[in-house]
């Protein structure tokens, strides 16, 4: 009985330690708020939508700690973590046509990341020049 609730307790963490495949939740967020964040920056028709950025700013940061991750020193797959974010943004770029960028690529890149209403998109506003 003692094995079979330790072992059932053992599965039913969320996270384990040893586990060096950072959660997608984490790499998805971090993709999608950062290629925003860019093209916030690099377009004067664009802004970052700051209500949507800290509501899921606050869910990432809950989901962490629900999985028993409350600092950096917690998160062993940072390596893994950084692998695939730098993978996701070089396909974005790639799909997009933004290796080799210009104000008007950014720009269009970015409005069509808001109509299709994308992680990216859900990020951005559209704003007046």
């Amino acid at each position: 009985m003692i094995r079979r609730a330790s072992l059932i307790c053992l599965l039913a963490s969320p996270v384990q330690a040893d586990d060096l495949t950072a959660p997608d939740y984490f790499v998805d967020t971090v993709v999608a708020t950062g290629i925003a964040q860019q093209l916030a920056r690099a377009c004067p028709t664009l802004s970052l939508n700051p209500q949507s950025v800290a509501k899921d700013s606050d869910d990432l940061m809950n989901q962490l700690a629900a999985d028993g991750i409350m600092s950096a020193d917690e998160m062993p797959w940072t390596e893994d973590a950084n692998t695939r974010i730098g993978a996701q943004v070089q396909a974005f770029l790639t799909r997009t046509g933004l290796d080799a960028p210009t104000e008007a690529k950014v720009c269009d890149a970015g409005l069509a990341e808001i109509a299709e209403d994308t992680a990216i998109g859900r990020y951005l506003l559209e704003v007046p020049a």
